[in-house]
């Protein structure tokens, strides 16, 4: 089939828009399915990360070199996506006996092995741009149209694929069938460019640009500074951004992909604007306009955050933010459930907000990072150096900044430096290109009072921008007349915990963990030790305010409390408080700071109790620890008679209905369950000696949260209709799917 030119690009843009999207539905699917293996904890989510752009970059160069010496460069796209198509249907098996081979491994192992798994897949990926480039350039003679037209179809498609993927193909096919979808699309791609293509498409003359001149190996290593140096502060935003506007919209499966798809679509809307700026000004000096856009990055982002700052401490925006921060679902379905009420503009609002805030915070900055990306493209290209080697080599540094930035943001500055002072350094540096001589003077201003104008202007931001832990502070809601409030920001969260006399309630990244005294806490942990037939060794996976820890220090029979936390962040600001020092010093207690799933997986302990309430059912990754196959792990280390508690369920059926898969035994009460593969039978004599350990107050509301159950048949046939949380399909992580699926059967 001959195609016109036009009819060409236009079929091979529509083909970069799909395979965009399915790049994102393989990576939100792979990097969710790694971390059962190999943990969610900052470490091991900047590994994967870090890998999976390190495959991109080094692609990039691959496919700058490969677009130059291939004489049939569509046929070699159609072979790409074909390849992406095997690699990814191949993926779902390797990615099984991966996590077989390495999931006790170390943290270096760990990355081989995974750099193993990403290579071949993120190398094709990153093979497609700068062959594309090449293509496209060779028909329409315009490298910068070339570059942005298909850098915006390319990034929009992802934006819409992280929003697919996340708020519906999960929850339809699971996260096997995320991936061989896209395996499916990327075939049927190779073939309609197989299809669609010409036999050869001959080299034409090189593109021509208004202000073309080769650039010195000088010039070209300023060019690449410059990309790896904004590649680096652009990833630095990213993760800023998302650990901010999680404490407001919370750690959710859907705010990660909100937030990444506001981020991409900016990018996108970028990339397609500084191709018509630069028509309506052919004469541009290209260089001094990507000045102009790192200072206009760094002054948004200033003014965003110190505008958000101070306008949160009046309505609406007060009000706006600490409705966000007081729901603990996002997007939230009330407005559905409750239909016409009231409350009609709040629940509109918890809809919607997933994707406001990210709007606010990120929109205007990431529209300015598109436009550099084919602005400084065009810098490294000359009309003798190829397009597709300029655009592949400018994206291997851009990806080499990004990955630098992702590992020393995470795990370096935000720890030494904390959220304020990171973002206030990274605006910084933008403000700072204010400084460059080739910025236009703007009128009548001169380069000194330019200079001046930015210098004052970085000394006001230090001078207003916010404090260490001022902003989270802000964000927050205290619960109750807070007598002290002590913060904690680190490498793996954001802390922030409220003492009353002995009340006491815990925030980790804007979620409760925790509060005393904590009768449903208690209730938990008192039923599970109530039910074990000699609880000698016990396992509490999440140590939230300590409740369930310190209960199960009262037996006389224990010997030793195991606690595995994640967050050694929330470690180190509750030992400042007293009682929760006292608990965590126990003689008898002995702290691992870990991903529970992957402790399990590296020890041999048998325990005769293990209690865990560490996170709600739709918090992200949460079907690490509510899956069948958790559930099967956590089976192998009880000792006969042993019981597992599961708390944090809020009613949620799924869990047991997981639970009755593997144990024979299930209780599920309102808001946890306990398991055995022995009958279940409370010692009361234990049972009296746990209640009467807790203030009398208490006593009332512990037995109130244990006073309704189902067990047996009863709940066999109340959780029959509901599925199995698999490792493949987190059913309740995902509850979007699940409350649908609730409705349409309610109809």
């Amino acid at each position: 089939m001959r195609l016109s030119s036009k009819q060409l690009t236009s079929l091979l843009a529509a083909v970069f828009f799909v395979s965009g999207l399915t790049s994102l539905i393989c990576q939100v699917a792979w990097q969710r399915l790694l971390t059962v293996n190999y943990g969610v904890g900052a470490v091991s989510i900047t590994l994967i990360v870090s890998v999976y752009m390190s495959g991109l970059g080094l692609g990039s160069l691959v496919g700058g070199w490969l677009a130059e010496r291939s004489r049939r460069p569509l046929a070699l796209f159609a072979g790409i996506e074909g390849g992406l198509g095997i690699a990814g249907g191949a993926s779902v098996p390797l990615i099984l006996a991966l996590g077989r081979l390495s999931a006790e491994s170390s943290p270096a192992a760990s990355f081989v092995c995974l750099f193993a798994f990403l290579l071949v897949p993120t190398l094709l990926m990153g093979i497609t741009l700068p062959l594309l480039v090449t293509i496209f350039t060779r028909i329409t003679r315009d490298f910068i149209y070339s570059v942005s037209h298909l850098y915006f179809v390319n990034t929009l498609g992802a934006a819409f694929g992280a929003v697919l993927t996340s708020y519906a193909l999960v929850s339809l096919l699971g996260l096997d069938g995320c991936i061989y979808l896209a395996a499916a699309i990327n075939v049927v791609l190779a073939a309609v460019i197989l299809a669609a293509s010409p036999k050869a498409l001959q080299p034409a003359a090189q593109a021509e640009r208004p202000d073309a001149k080769a650039e010195g190996s000088g010039g070209l290593r300023l060019t690449y500074a410059l990309v790896l140096a904004t590649g680096f502060v652009a990833i630095g935003y990213e993760i800023v951004w998302y650990r901010v506007i999680g404490v407001l919209v919370k750690d959710s499966p859907y705010a990660f992909s909100s937030v990444l798809a506001v981020y991409l679509l900016g990018i996108a809307l970028g990339s397609r604007a500084i191709h018509r700026h630069l028509v309506r000004h052919p004469v541009a000096n290209r260089r001094h306009l990507f000045c102009v856009l790192q200072f206009l990055i760094g002054l948004t982002v200033l003014i965003t955050f110190v505008g958000y700052f101070y306008l949160s401490r009046y309505a609406p925006l007060q009000g706006l933010a600490h409705l966000s921060f007081s729901s603990d679902v996002h997007p939230s379905l009330a407005l559905f459930a409750r239909g016409r009420s009231s409350h009609l503009f709040e629940d509109a609002y918890l809809l919607l907000d997933v994707f406001l805030w990210p709007l606010a915070f990120l929109l205007v900055p990431t529209m300015l990072m598109g436009a550099s990306f084919p602005l400084v493209s065009s810098l490294a290209f000359s009309p003798g150096g190829g397009a597709g080697r300029a655009v592949g080599t400018t994206y291997f540094f851009m990806v080499v900044g990004n990955v630098l930035g992702g590992l020393l943001t995470g795990l370096v500055l935000l720890p030494a430096l904390g959220t304020e002072l990171t973002v206030l350094a990274f605006g910084s540096i933008g403000l700072f290109f204010g400084f460059a001589t080739g910025v236009p003077k703007g009128g009548r201003l001169s380069g000194i009072v330019r200079m001046v104008g930015v210098f004052l202007l970085l000394l006001g931001n230090v001078a207003v921008f916010p404090r260490p832990g001022a902003l989270y502070a802000a964000m927050h809601v205290a619960p109750f007349e807070a007598g002290s409030a002590r913060f904690e920001e680190g490498l793996d969260a954001v802390v922030l915990t409220y003492e009353n006399g002995d009340r006491l309630r815990n925030f980790i990244n804007g979620q409760g963990h925790g509060y005393r005294p904590g009768p449903l806490f208690l209730a938990e942990a008192i039923e599970g030790l109530s039910f074990a037939s000699s609880p000698r060794s016990v396992l509490v996976i999440g140590f939230g305010a300590g409740s369930i820890t310190e209960a199960a220090l009262v037996p006389v029979e224990v010997q030793q409390v195991t606690v595995v936390e994640l967050c050694g962040s929330a470690i180190t600001n509750l030992r400042t408080f007293p009682v929760l020092a006292g608990i965590l010093g126990d003689r008898k207690v002995r702290l691992v700071i870990d991903d529970g799933r992957r402790f399990l997986q590296r020890t041999d302990e048998l325990f005769d109790v293990i209690l865990m309430d560490p996170l709600r059912t739709t918090t992200a990754y949460s079907n690490n620890l509510h899956s069948r196959q958790f559930f099967e792990l956590a089976g192998r280390h009880l000792a006969p008679g042993g019981i597992l508690m599961v708390g944090g369920l809020s009613d949620c059926p799924v869990i047991p209905r997981t639970l009755l898969e593997e144990f024979g035994y299930v209780r599920a009460y309102t808001n946890f369950c306990l398991a055995s593969r022995t009958p279940l039978g409370r010692n009361d004599d234990r049972y009296e000696r746990l209640l009467r350990s807790v203030l009398p107050s208490t006593q009332a509301s512990i037995q109130d949260f244990t006073r309704d159950f189902l067990e047996g048949q009863p709940l066999v046939e109340a959780t029959a209709k509901y599925p199995v949380n698999q490792d493949w399909r987190p059913e309740s992580e995902y509850y979007l799917g699940l409350e649908l699926r609730r409705w349409l059967e309610s109809r």
